[in-house]
């Protein structure tokens, strides 16, 4: 049965170190204000109830540019040089001590979707055996990924080096992973650069 997709909570990626781009990457001005302000506020937008945001050695400055949101909480990654999987494990962790259900998983530096990509990747796990969606646009796949609850305790046992996209091809059954095509481009952007950047902010 479908439960309302903004009941689920939200894990916002942001504790890399934003090597290729050479700013931190949820710090770059867009629109008037912070990047990551401006994908909470989105997201909040959207309807979202619990939202959290995984951050690394850049915390403090973090904490210092944006003000808490309503319904976010902050957690800290403190060895985020293990990679981009031990983040997601703090937010998982997070999410596991007050919510025992599925999870959504968006980077920081993909920016976020239209409110009809969750709906449909919420709608396609639930209605399934699946335990995972993932949104593909004219086939190139993306994120936000949603994950079921019993994907997410696994996903915490597995080795902090571990990636993902790993985990999700080592799944024996492929029915497990389901791909659902949307509309919205914006579920393949990877901001990691300065030239993705700009081409972002010309044609968003």
């Amino acid at each position: 049965m479908s439960v309302n997709f903004k009941s689920l909570p939200v894990i916002i990626l942001a504790a890399g170190d934003s090597q290729r781009m050479g700013e931190i990457k949820g710090l770059l001005d867009y629109k008037g204000k912070p990047f990551l302000a401006f994908q909470l506020e989105k997201l909040l937008e959207i309807g979202f109830w619990e939202i959290i945001v995984v951050l690394g050695n850049d915390y403090q400055i973090y904490q210092d540019k944006i003000p808490k949101l309503k319904n976010t909480v902050i957690t800290i990654n403190p060895s985020p040089e293990k990679g981009q999987f031990s983040s997601i494990q703090y937010g998982l962790l997070e999410v596991s001590k007050v919510n025992q259900s599925g999870v959504f998983i968006l980077p920081v530096d993909v920016p976020c979707p239209e409110k009809e990509v969750w709906e449909h990747l919420e709608k396609s796990l639930s209605s399934s055996n699946a335990n995972v969606s993932i949104p593909a646009y004219q086939g190139k796949k993306g994120h936000p990924v949603i994950i079921s609850e019993k994907f997410k305790e696994y996903l915490l046992t597995c080795k902090t080096d571990s990636r993902l996209d790993f985990e999700i091809n080592k799944q024996k059954d492929m029915e497990k992973a389901k791909i659902i095509s949307v509309k919205d481009k914006n579920i393949t952007r990877n901001l990691n650069t300065p030239e993705n950047w700009e081409e972002f902010k010309v044609n968003p």
